[in-house]
């Protein structure tokens, strides 16, 4: 089984995103035992800004004719049933390297097969301070028109910590691989082969007005 990881990082030696993306990475092996994992680093890769003339959209033409690596970083997609994506947010958005891609692949707006498309997809957000939820927030409308479904997301804030690797962001990412691998599992195991999360449940209190909450209270 074919799996995207896709690194929005801007830098270019191994970052943040990356060592997130891993710990995802690592869930979805867990839960998939023959996931192939195709790694991609948009920002390894010469990606030019769309210009916008819609070219790509003539049925005579069919496809982006700006000459950079687009093409090939599609065919890297090609197979794949899932992806992991992780992005940093640089201005509460996402990251300019990511929307120059969503950009490039309107040129197969008009195509029955999108790439990156028809995918399950698992989340991760990471910012130094906030607005990781409005970040992710904007990924849906491009996962609608893509026609993904996300099953799992996960929002990380590093705040005051020097090294969110050291932290539970790690198992947060590792769960949102996980359960990306336990949908992706369901079609192909019985119900009573799969793994079962547990259900943990608040211990009962009593609600305001019941006897047993006003004599508590002291009066």
């Amino acid at each position: 089984m074919k799996i995207i990881a896709l690194s929005c990082t801007q830098k270019r030696l191994p970052s943040l995103t990356d060592a997130l993306l891993e710990a995802a990475i690592s869930g979805v092996v867990r839960e998939v035992g023959d996931a192939r994992i195709e790694r991609i680093r948009l920002i390894d890769h010469r990606i030019a800004m769309c210009e916008g003339e819609d070219t790509c959209l003539d049925p005579e033409v069919g496809r982006c004719t700006l000459d950079d690596d687009f093409a090939q970083v599609v065919d890297l997609a090609e197979g794949a049933q899932a992806m992991l994506l992780a992005m940093p947010v640089y201005a509460g958005n996402v990251p300019a390297v990511l929307k120059i891609f969503q950009e490039r692949l309107k040129s197969f707006m008009n195509a029955g097969q999108r790439p990156f498309g028809n995918l399950l997809v698992g989340t991760i957000v990471h910012s130094r301070t906030m607005l990781t939820e409005p970040a992710l927030g904007s990924l849906f409308p491009w996962y609608l028109r893509l026609r993904n479904r996300n099953v799992a997301s996960a929002c990380v804030t590093q705040g005051e910590h020097q090294d969110l690797t050291r932290t539970a962001a790690v198992d947060l990412c590792v769960a949102v691989g996980r359960q990306l691998g336990m949908t992706l599992d369901v079609s192909r195991s019985p119900a009573h082969a799969r793994t079962a999360l547990p259900v943990v449940q608040s211990p009962v209190r009593p609600r305001c007005g019941d006897p047993a909450a006003s004599s508590s209270s002291g009066g």
